[in-house]
């Protein structure tokens, strides 16, 4: 996979609308799950989401202007009329209706696998 200096893979443009398998990939990588602040949801039960409107805002379907979301939080930004904006690679922001404004910060995916215990032991010894 080939990737830019902040670690985001190739972005496809406005060549197809939907991510492609390893834009996904790269995006649960860079996101670990679902960014909505404080949900649990693994990248497998994620949507991607673009950011810009494909139709309206003319968006790309490029890895920094995507960003997971599992099913639940995905509808909720649509119709709540939320709306999340990133400048340049800077971080995701969730705007609400009311005006209010959050940063959607990364998780960090091994924290996340293991919730700060460790990790399991390994279950086969080499043999000499």
């Amino acid at each position: 996979m080939t990737i830019d200096e902040c670690g985001n893979p190739l972005d496809v443009g406005r060549e197809q609308r939907l991510f492609t398998p390893r834009q996904r990939i790269g995006l649960a990588i860079r996101d670990g799950g679902c960014r909505w602040q404080g949900c649990d949801r693994p990248a497998s039960y994620c949507e991607a989401h673009h950011i810009d409107e494909w139709k309206k805002d003319q968006g790309h379907t490029d890895i920094d202007r995507g960003i997971l979301l599992c099913r639940f939080h995905h509808m909720n930004l649509h119709n709540r009329e939320w709306k999340i904006t990133r400048r340049a690679k800077d971080d995701f922001i969730l705007h609400a209706a009311s005006g209010e404004k959050w940063a959607m910060r990364t998780r960090t995916v091994l924290s996340y696998a293991f919730a700060d215990i460790d990790p399991p032991p390994k279950r086969f010894r080499p043999t000499g």
